[in-house]
């Protein structure tokens, strides 16, 4: 297949022909040479351009008559085709839908190529992990060809952006993270917002499991979608958590512990949770025990084929391998999983929860990168009883939150 759409490439270079600073704008939304398949779009393309660069516009604008076409040996032919091409053009409104039709056309070729080198690397023996890092990469040089937004902007665009950011929050109140349920956390971060990487950090049981669980719960119940990541909790025991914050019934009996019994109130309120919770349909848990960071973003990519999702929990940071990483010193395996899972904040609009252990000194364990790439960083301490506001990107930091885990119901108060 050629994966190529005449039209859009035509329109693509029809408008440098009609507006030679339309160059700049293409070039900042990623239009390349390899952005055009069809011989005529790249053959103007590649002209247009070296024109733009020479400060050669008025050229452009009355190409089909340059010499450049006068002397080539089709120049009748190839003078009729760039006039059509030209004719093309019904103004900027159009441009944006071609443009991503051409990226979008680009992106399969690119797509086909990577697959068919990916099953010669299995004919010629080549390892699953090998594999696996070459799709991996293909799969980050495809997300860059659909990206259609510029690596830069100007002084207008930038300043737009932050009038309309204003707007949104102060006019449209549409800005605010998604609350987490717990006031003292909400009064200050405002919310788990999108793009943000938050990080739960506790020394060992401190409760990183039962606050990203409280935040958990916050979600489904606003009517949100999320997908959790539990490389420690299986599904059942995350449903039992949720069950007894959410209907106030006490662990202990939910599990018969110490022969504890639940009574009929009980099992009406497990009923209620159970039948709400699959009529909602809005979690979606993975409970493997050995998930590495490449199933997490393979998921993730199925997962939003089918639908939307509002905010991801991973638990925890320390428990997540990395296919590709098992020469690496730790303290890089650790940085490099941070810094993905905030790229996949970013690529998918949501916010990232997870959490990380806490060395015996206080601080992040096994490496510094945890709390450098975080937007939110949540410090529980047990035994001060009070959740320290170690970061906080968009407010206020260094505070400490009156907060103690309630172990009876799974949630901080």
């Amino acid at each position: 297949m050629k994966y190529t759409n005449t039209i859009a490439e035509n329109y693509v270079v029809s408008a440098i022909l009609n507006d030679p600073e339309s160059i700049t704008h293409l070039k900042g939304e990623g239009i390349t040479q390899s952005s055009f398949h069809n011989h005529l779009p790249k053959l103007l393309w590649n002209k247009l351009t070296k024109l733009h660069a020479m400060d050669r516009n008025h050229e452009i604008e009355i190409y089909e008559l340059s010499d450049d076409i006068k002397g080539s040996p089709n120049a009748d032919e190839l003078k009729q085709q760039i006039s059509a091409v030209r004719g093309e053009y019904a103004g900027k409104e159009f441009l944006k839908s071609h443009i991503k039709t051409v990226k979008e056309q680009e992106a399969l070729r690119q797509g086909h190529m990577v697959a068919s080198k990916a099953l010669q690397s299995l004919e010629h023996g080549s390892s699953p992990e090998e594999v696996s890092e070459a799709l991996r990469s293909g799969s980050e040089a495809i997300t860059g060809i659909l990206s259609s937004q510029a690596d830069w902007k100007n002084a207008e665009q930038s300043v737009e952006e932050f009038t309309e950011m204003l707007q949104r929050i102060h006019q449209e109140k549409s800005e605010a993270g998604i609350p987490t349920s717990v006031h003292w956390i909400d009064h200050y971060t405002g919310g788990m917002r999108a793009n943000e990487l938050w990080v739960v950090a506790a020394p060992t049981s401190g409760g990183k499991t039962v606050l990203m669980l409280q935040f958990l719960a916050s979600v489904l119940k606003l009517g949100k979608r999320a997908v959790m990541f539990s490389l420690e909790t299986d599904a059942d025991r995350i449903h039992g958590r949720l069950a007894c914050s959410t209907q106030n019934i006490p662990m202990g009996r939910l599990m018969g512990n110490a022969g504890e019994v639940m009574c009929k109130a009980d099992f009406l309120k497990i009923k209620d949770y159970v039948n709400d919770s699959k009529k909602a349909d809005s979690l979606i848990i993975c409970d493997s025990d050995s998930i590495t960071l490449d199933d997490i973003e393979a998921k993730l990519a199925r997962i939003s084929e089918i639908g939307t999702f509002d905010c991801v929990i991973i638990d925890y940071i320390q428990l997540v391998e990395l296919a590709d990483g098992k020469d690496l010193p730790r303290h890089e395996q650790i940085a490099k999983v941070t810094r993905r899972l905030k790229q996949l904040a970013k690529r998918y609009q949501v916010p990232i929860i997870t959490a990380s252990q806490l060395n015996d000194d206080g601080r992040l364990r096994e490496s510094r990168a945890i709390g450098m790439d975080a937007d939110v960083v949540l410090m529980i301490d047990p035994e001060a009883g009070d959740i320290g506001l170690a970061k906080n990107r968009n407010g206020e930091r260094g505070v400490k939150l009156p907060l103690v885990m309630n172990g009876v119901y799974q949630r901080f108060e």
